[in-house]
Order: structure tokens, then C-alpha cells, then sequence
């Protein structure tokens, strides 16, 4: 009889041995906790493509300004529009040439316009205008010149024109969202006519100097879009000697800064178009500026 309780009790302790082995204790219990580790920042070099190892840089031996040349170019501009028609006043976005600002504006407001609507209502608007303006240039002169090469450190880049926003009452004057319109205020009769003058402007871009002295192609990064035309020209006629790497005429690209006088004769406009996806709030253009 001791003998098989004995046995019994050998049978049973294994058991529960593998049992208490089988359920692990509360602090051994497996917990699955996502921690975010912080990424890291990688610290990008500044690298400016056009930028290559010369021993000579390329220098301008010859240029000749073009004269008697056709021009045409864009201006984009803000105009408010009361609910009679009368354009009380406008903001240039983008000019594409320099110096005309005043005629610009002072057109507009000569203009007769259709009232933007919402619904049958009338109501005072402020419209964007996409304008070509076509001209003559009778001459033009180099004031300033620097020709360099490209600082392998600085990537280049456009400079931006300069933000503009409403001068005085135009800025708190009452103009409907746009969202809101169900047309467009819209010109009748816009014919914009701005008069000769002589005017200097600033000219940056990269220009690449072939291995045998000429420019075949420029990047403008400071150039307004009616003068590309201008620029295209006047690199035309560049005479340099090039750039030279162990000894040989080798390809390279410089970066042109300077300043010229132009003398302009009249531009007229010769397309209008009201531009109904673009949007003009001359309260983000003030935040804006106030920003910068």
C-alpha cells in the first residue's frame, strides 16, 4: 500500500512541475511596445552644378549691345473693378519690362470694363489681366559687367521681383470673393500704350562659353521676360577667350552680372486675357510682404 502512494505522489509532482513551467510568472510575461526612434537629419553639401575646375577662366574680349531690336513680352496685373465698370487702380504682378509701371496702371484706369457678377448683382471684383506688350529697342549700352565663375558652394537661383500690394484706400476697398463670382470682371476696350523712355536695368545669368570663345545657351536668374529676347542678341555677339584646363581650350559656364541703360521706344498691347484661374487678395499680398 506505501508503495503505490508513494508511486502515485512520483506520477503526480512531475505533472505539476511542468505545469508551474508552462505558465510563466507575471514578470516574465512578453510585452510588444512600439518605441519611435527619432530620425536623423542628413546634411545635404551645397553643390552648384555649373560650377568646374579651370585653370583659366573664360574673359570677354569683344561685345556689341543690340540696337533696332523687336520686342514682346507679358505683364501680369491685379486690377480692381467697382460694380459700375470703373477701374479704380491696379498692382503689377510681373512687369516685362522695366520702368513702365505708371502707364501700365494709368491704362487700366482709363479702360471701361464689364463688372464682375454674382448672379444678376454687380459687384467690385478684383481681376488678374494677362497683357502681351510688343515694342522697339533703339539701343541699348553696357554700364556694368562682371564675369565670373560660378561659386561651387552657392547653387544658383532666380532672384524673385519684389512683392507688390495695394498703395493706400485700394487695400481696404470692398471686392467680393472670388469663389463666390459667377463672372469675371472683363475689359470692353483695353488698349494699353506706354511711352518711349530710357530706362537701366539689372541683367543676372549663367552663360556657357564654348571651347572656342561664343555663348551657345544662358540660364537667366535676374531678367525681366521681355528682355530675353534682348540678352539672347547680346550674347550673340560675345567674343571671349575661353576657359583653359591643362593647357586646352575647354567648355565652361560664368556667371554674368551687370547693369545696362536701354532706350525703348513705345509698346502697345497686343492681347488681353482675363485670367480666371489666378486670384488676387491684396490683404495676403500686405501679410505677405510685411513677412519678408
Amino acid at each position: 500500500m506505501k508503495v503505490r502512494i508513494l508511486v502515485a505522489i512520483l506520477l503526480v509532482l512531475p505533472g505539476l512541475a511542468v505545469a508551474q513551467k508552462s505558465e510563466p510568472r507575471a514578470w516574465q510575461q512578453r510585452l510588444d511596445i512600439t518605441v519611435p526612434l527619432p530620425v536623423p537629419a542628413v546634411a545635404v553639401k551645397p553643390v552648384n552644378p555649373f560650377a568646374v575646375k579651370v585653370d583659366s577662366a573664360p574673359q570677354l574680349l569683344n561685345d556689341i549691345p543690340p540696337a533696332h531690336l523687336q520686342l514682346a513680352g507679358r505683364a501680369r496685373v491685379a486690377a480692381y473693378v467697382d460694380a459700375g465698370g470703373d477701374c479704380l487702380g491696379g498692382v503689377p504682378l510681373e512687369l516685362p519690362f522695366p520702368g513702365i509701371t505708371q502707364d501700365l496702371i494709368r491704362s487700366l484706369m482709363k479702360a471701361s470694363f464689364e463688372p464682375g457678377r454674382n448672379g444678376t448683382a454687380r459687384v467690385p471684383t478684383w481681376t488678374v489681366l494677362r497683357i502681351t506688350l510688343a515694342g522697339k529697342l533703339k539701343n541699348s549700352a553696357a554700364i556694368e559687367r562682371h564675369i565670373e565663375l560660378p561659386d561651387p558652394a552657392t547653387p544658383p537661383a532666380r532672384q524673385e521681383a519684389g512683392i507688390l500690394y495695394p498703395p493706400g484706400r485700394l487695400a481696404t476697398l470692398p471686392a467680393t470673393d472670388p469663389a463666390t463670382l459667377t463672372s469675371f470682371a472683363t475689359p470692353k476696350h483695353l488698349k494699353v500704350r506706354i511711352s518711349g523712355r530710357e530706362v537701366e536695368t539689372a541683367v543676372h545669368a549663367l552663360v556657357h562659353v564654348t571651347a572656342s570663345g561664343s555663348c551657345d545657351r544662358f540660364v537667366p536668374l535676374e531678367l525681366s521676360n521681355g528682355l530675353v529676347p534682348w540678352l539672347s542678341a547680346y550674347l550673340a555677339t560675345w567674343k571671349l577667350r575661353p576657359a583653359t584646363a591643362d593647357g586646352t581650350a575647354v567648355p565652361c559656364w560664368v556667371e554674368y552680372t551687370g547693369r545696362v541703360r536701354l532706350k525703348m521706344g513705345g509698346l502697345r498691347s497686343t492681347t488681353v486675357q482675363v485670367l480666371t484661374s489666378e486670384h488676387f487678395d491684396p490683404k495676403a499680398y500686405g501679410k505677405l510682404a510685411e513677412d519678408q
